[in-house]
């Protein structure tokens, strides 16, 4: 039986670390938050951008010269590309604060930043299970709670919006909040997405 080189599940494991790296730095920032030190902080978030985009070309690599791996190749590729986009809309986040110069922080970013957090490390919990694929009952409740939690975002994000739209009414200010606000609620969605692919992947493979 041919012998499979890589371990594709520690390098998706090491790959989805680097999402939790940066919504803990993304947390930190807003719940710190302070316009004057955007220019350092958007730096060393995307210094975190860097090195994951740097693993996600690594898996690349070894995916190309790969004849065997322990679920479907193209699996592995949807799958390490929604993990790079969730830790590219982390970026972003940082990025539109620049962007928009948000000098006054959304009332609702702080708590938003938090369940993102919480969504991005039940997304690593989950693929730390994802090598159990074969026996996927606690790999299933990991995803449940990502669903979970992006749930609980998707209502925040509703009531942010609808407050914002109610209360603001400077132009400036609100295009900014706003864009603040759905790039928030995509770093969630993003979670459920790749939570969604390796369910898909559980079905495919049981």
């Amino acid at each position: 039986m041919a012998k499979i080189r890589n371990d594709y599940f520690k390098l998706v494991e090491q790959q989805v670390e680097y999402c939790v790296q940066a919504s803990e730095y993304l947390q930190e920032i807003l719940c710190n938050y302070a316009a004057s030190n955007l220019q350092s902080q958007r730096e060393k978030m995307h210094t975190i951008e860097h090195k994951a985009d740097e693993i996600h070309h690594d898996i690349l690599t070894r995916l190309s010269a790969e004849f065997i791996t322990p679920i479907d190749q193209e699996d592995i590729l949807r799958l390490v590309q929604i993990i790079d986009e969730v830790t590219d809309a982390l970026d972003e986040v940082v990025l539109d604060f620049y962007m928009f110069r948000i000098e006054k922080l959304p009332a609702m970013a702080p708590e938003l930043s938090q369940i993102i957090n919480r969504c991005v490390k039940a997304l690593y919990e989950a693929a730390k299970e994802l090598k159990n694929f074969k026996k996927p009952e606690n790999l299933r409740k990991k995803l449940i709670e990502v669903n979970t939690i992006e749930s609980e975002a998707d209502e925040v994000y509703l009531e942010a919006m609808h407050t914002l739209f109610g209360t603001e009414t400077e132009s400036k200010v609100l295009i900014g909040h706003k864009a603040i606000y759905e790039s928030l609620e995509n770093c969630c969605d993003l979670c459920e997405r790749a939570a969604d692919i390796i369910e898909q992947i559980v079905i495919k493979n049981t």
